[in-house]
């Protein structure tokens, strides 16, 4: 019996491991195991999956009730008591925000090509490839997101593949315009740091804060890479090798300063003028970093599995390659944008 594998055997071999038992043509999808891998690792490697809370979505829109008052406390002295007078009364005064789902698909070719010649680990490498873009496209939508369709005044500039490859691009439908992420949602005061990122900036951005820094547990400042390197050579900074054995560290993390725990990500452009946006000439030189109080982003997830993500997979046999169709359903919100201050101008 030969030992040389058939090549409509192989091919069929990587079909039935990326997609299942797969038809001689048509749409399958990937088995529920392989799609619940690749969110395991999306998650994993998007540390705000974890940072921020989410919120479980039956349906396509939903309604997120907020604080915008509270109630007020008085005083009541032992004569009022007696004399019968009531406090004065306050109620909480609250309003919402919309979360909506939206989906993120790609569209992948594959040439039956690469499976005649011996790709045997193709599955693994186009699972891991998905699995780190997906995981990198969901953390710089819930940073750069911006909605605005005139691409000039877009946060992110105009795509550039040399200058800008963050920016936005008019030829195809950009993930970025789904929604608004932290950078364009932050209202309270900007810190300008007009040079590195130093000490003196960040205790501004905690004061810019005002209530919502009051426990530093609930904050997270988030760095371009550049600026994760140059925050490792200062001695303020707490690695995570101190936190102590009960510490929950979560992808990304690289210590606290002041309490806040700081995370380095490579999806916060370095590329911005000092108003934190990307100018038109795409020459900026600028980083920027996020304070934020980590309950006030809300990511919405679908209940239902299959639009939480999955991949379809479909058969061209005309075009001799089969196509890999993975998509994903998110919805992003911030409650308070009053608890998001960045840190622009910062040199890199």
């Amino acid at each position: 019996m030969s030992q040389e594998i058939d090549f409509t055997e192989l091919t069929q071999r990587v079909k039935d491991a990326l997609a299942g038992a797969a038809n001689a043509t048509g749409a399958t999808m990937l088995p529920t195991e392989t799609a619940e891998e690749i969110i395991g690792i999306v998650y994993e490697r998007n540390f705000m999956r974890s940072l921020f809370p989410a919120m479980p979505m039956n349906r396509r829109k939903m309604n997120i009730p907020k604080l915008s008052g509270s109630v007020d406390f008085h005083q009541q002295t032992l004569g009022m008591t007696e004399a019968g007078t009531a406090a004065g009364e306050s109620r909480h005064a609250t309003a919402e925000i919309t979360l909506e789902l939206k989906t993120m698909i790609a569209n992948i070719p594959i040439g039956n090509y690469l499976v005649a010649y011996g790709v045997e680990g193709l599955m693994a490498v186009l699972r891991d490839d998905i699995a780190s873009r997906l995981a990198f496209n969901e953390a710089s939508l819930l940073l750069n997101g911006d909605t605005e369709t005139t691409y000039a005044s877009n946060i992110n500039g105009a795509y550039h593949a040399v200058n800008n490859p963050l920016g936005v691009s008019a030829s195809a439908n950009d993930y970025k315009l789904l929604f608004d992420g932290l950078r364009k949602s932050a209202t309270a005061t900007s810190i300008n740091a007009a040079g590195a990122l130093s000490l003196a900036s960040l205790r501004s951005a905690i004061a810019g804060l005002g209530v919502y820094a009051d426990n530093r547990d609930d904050l997270a400042l988030i760095v371009p890479r550049a600026v994760e390197v140059a925050l490792l050579g200062i001695t303020e900074l707490q690695t995570v090798d101190k936190y102590g054995p009960s510490a929950t560290i979560l992808n990304g993390e690289i210590g606290k300063i002041y309490g806040v725990r700081v995370f380095g990500t490579g999806a916060l452009p370095t590329n911005l003028d000092a108003n934190g946006v990307v100018p038109a000439a795409h020459n900026g030189d600028k980083g920027l970093a996020v304070l934020t109080h980590i309950r006030s982003p809300l990511i919405g997830n679908p209940t239902v599995a299959e639009r939480r993500f999955s991949i379809g997979f479909h058969d061209e046999p005309t075009k001799d390659r089969f196509v890999l169709i993975p998509k994903q359903d998110i919805a992003f919100g911030v409650r308070y944008s009053e608890a998001i201050v960045l840190i622009r101008n910062i040199t890199v």
